[in-house]
């Protein structure tokens, strides 16, 4: 209760948990949100322990934890399961198709952002309400245009020889994380608060355009940024669809685990722990980033 003196307005104030309703209350919330808690990490635990089961405990036992799991059992699960999967050409693949969502999305959002905001050219007003247009049209209608496109781009043509066959690449992908319309809405409205003193003493200088933004836009932007490689790497690495629709090999890990569904020579353990495997990247994201996730990245508070 002694945290109760410090603790920060919300619904119940300081005041209100002096009384027994208020109390009561509180710790009713406190009891509801650790039984969502509880309920959210209860797949991913029993993954886990399934993952180091044997084969036979899986089917024939309701033990919840794996029996006689001892440290250097469990370190024979995993190398053997490593060794079996492969997956270490699919993680390098997964890796440089997230690195690439990541770079294409913050320099072509984030210079859509900066032209929007900053340089304002002819005709900015339509480009901008067009971007707010299609962040309201459901993805289902955009999905076949898309993949015309991708046959023969840049004009989505089904005539033979015309254009450039984008599948089984990363490109469409990449292009995906460029045309985040969210994206560039965020971008603009942190450029929206930083002086155009910035921008002005830099032209003064004789710094470009580009200078400009890569060099005072983006670093005052870093919230901008640091938000946007959170969201990009994290959807990149889990992004299943996009991958299904455009490439034809096992080249991505949910593609990879996906597939090993249908092969019957795959174990259950082994396929529960490829799973464990394709989550520790975006485990890792989470705990890299974590300041930055559970404290919330104020997008609108950059100001010059």
């Amino acid at each position: 209760m002694k945290n109760f003196k410090t603790k920060q307005p919300g619904i119940l104030a300081v005041s209100d948990l002096k009384t027994a309703g208020g109390r009561a209350i509180y710790w009713l919330f406190f009891i509801i949100l650790a039984l969502a808690a509880f309920a959210a990490l209860l797949p991913a635990i029993w993954t886990i322990c399934t993952s180091f089961k044997d084969t036979q405990d899986i089917y024939n036992s309701f033990s919840f934890f794996p029996k006689n799991l001892t440290f250097d059992k469990a370190v024979g699960r995993i190398s053997e399961s490593w060794k079996y999967l492969q997956l270490g050409d699919a993680f390098l693949n997964t890796i440089i198709l997230s690195a690439g969502d990541l770079v294409i999305n913050v320099i072509v959002c984030g210079f859509g952002g900066y032209v929007l905001s900053k340089l304002k050219p002819k005709g900015s007003k339509l480009v901008f309400m067009l971007v707010v247009w299609t962040m309201m049209m459901p993805n289902q209608i955009r999905l076949v245009p898309n993949y015309i496109s991708y046959l023969a781009f840049p004009f989505a043509s089904d005539t033979h020889g015309v254009g450039i066959n984008l599948l089984d690449t990363y490109w469409p992908m990449w292009f995906n994380a460029g045309a985040d319309t969210f994206a560039v809405l965020l971008y603009k409205n942190a450029f929206d608060g930083l002086s155009d003193s910035f921008v002005e003493a830099a032209k003064i200088d004789g710094c470009t355009n580009y200078g400009v933004f890569f060099k005072i836009m983006l670093p005052l932007a870093m919230p901008i940024v640091i938000y946007q490689s959170i969201t990009v790497l994290s959807g990149a690495w889990s992004d299943f669809f996009t991958p299904l629709l455009v490439l034809d090999k096992n080249t991505v890990v949910p593609l990879v685990v996906y597939r090993l569904q249908s092969d019957s020579n795959v174990q259950m353990n082994t396929y529960f722990m490829a799973f464990v495997f394709a989550s520790i990247p975006p485990f890792l994201i989470f705990a890299i980033f974590q300041k930055w996730i559970l404290g919330g990245v104020n997008v609108g508070g950059v100001k010059g």
